[in-house]
């Protein structure tokens, strides 16, 4: 049996690193010989990887001296546990990756809509060095092309659903709007500063759960405004902070899988998202779709009295979750896997 090592940013920290930890649990309990190679320091996740794992602990931020370390270290690694298959997702392993001084076989996984949206020229580059290495891909959705050239993934694997053991958020009648919650990281895309001016032009009080670079800029918009907002930071079980009066804001640019809103629907959680193609494709009724923070705000006003509403219908969850199992997905990934 291949043996298979994934490269990612950290251990936590956001969707992609938490589906890569799923996929290699369950490939490890199918009896696959599996590594994980966590690039940046990190607080550990909600799902623990029960493969090996070797952390290179590079810390984030750290430059160029702490990069050219752990890059060493990353091929002390590879040489040593010998894999057929090196698995890269996100930009830093991508780096990693391309420039590996092993020869191996690469298989590249596409979980965002606009990837290296901060270093196109390099992440272009990077790119044709994985496509010269003969890279397979793997696109997290079936709205997802390769980027640059936006072709097709050789396969599509979404990501797994975490199994949190909390309880599902209980609809109530006439239940009425408590605090308004961002759950993400605290990046451009994902735009926490919006946010901030939904709970500013509406008056309710807010909830930031997460981290990521944009914090101080956040904090500061807080101060000034005198926005009534709190900041939770990370949180493993982001659901478990979540009661009735709890609605759940994602006013994303862009999304890659959109974790989050299929999570909220798991856990019963209302919410409004983002008008965006990405969000488009889960095909919710149109009460939970806002254009702008105007819009967010309408709908935050007009449900406030009655945020059962804005819970999405089991007939439509159950049909996105089914596919979602760690079950379906670890089936999708073996079925791949045997391929190269």
């Amino acid at each position: 049996m291949k043996r298979i090592m994934f490269v990612t940013n950290s251990l936590s920290g956001g969707g992609a690193e938490r589906a890569m930890n799923l996929i290699c649990n369950e490939l490890h309990l199918r009896n696959w010989k599996v590594a994980l190679i966590p690039i940046n320091s990190s607080p550990p996740d909600f799902i623990e990887p029960i493969c090996e794992v070797f952390p290179l602990a590079r810390k984030w931020r750290g430059g160029l001296v702490g990069t050219v370390y752990a890059f060493i270290k990353f091929n002390i690694f590879v040489k040593s546990w010998n894999p057929d298959v090196v698995v890269v997702t996100c930009d830093l392993p991508e780096f990693f990756g391309a420039l590996l001084l092993s020869k191996k076989r690469f298989v590249l996984v596409e979980e965002s809509s606009y990837p290296w949206s901060k270093r196109k020229f390099f992440g272009r580059l990077i790119r044709k060095l994985l496509e010269f290495r003969g890279v397979k891909t793997v696109a997290a959705s079936s709205h997802l092309k390769i980027w640059p050239h936006r072709y097709q993934a050789d396969a599509v694997i979404q990501n797994a659903i975490t199994p949190f053991k909390t309880k599902q958020v209980r609809t109530k009648k006439e239940r009425q709007l408590v605090r308004l919650n961002f759950i993400g990281r605290f990046s451009k895309e994902k735009r926490p500063d919006l946010f901030l001016k939904v709970c500013n032009v509406t008056g309710f009080k807010g909830r930031l759960i997460g981290d990521g670079d944009m914090k101080e800029t956040l904090q500061d918009l807080v101060s000034n405004k005198s926005i009534d907002v709190e900041f939770a930071g990370f949180l493993k079980d982001p659901w478990v902070a979540l009661s009735n009066g709890d609605l759940l804001i994602v006013p994303s640019m862009f999304e890659g899988d959109g974790l989050v809103v299929i999570e909220a629907m798991m856990h019963g959680v209302p919410l409004l998202i983002s008008d965006i193609p990405d969000f488009r494709r889960f095909a919710l009724p149109e009460v939970h779709y806002c254009h702008d923070a105007d819009d967010f705000a309408r709908q935050i006003v007009k449900y406030s009295n009655r945020l059962e509403d804005l819970v999405i219908p089991q007939y439509i969850s159950s049909k996105i979750l089914l596919s979602r199992s760690i079950s379906a997905v670890g089936d999708k990934w073996e079925e791949f896997l045997d391929t190269i």
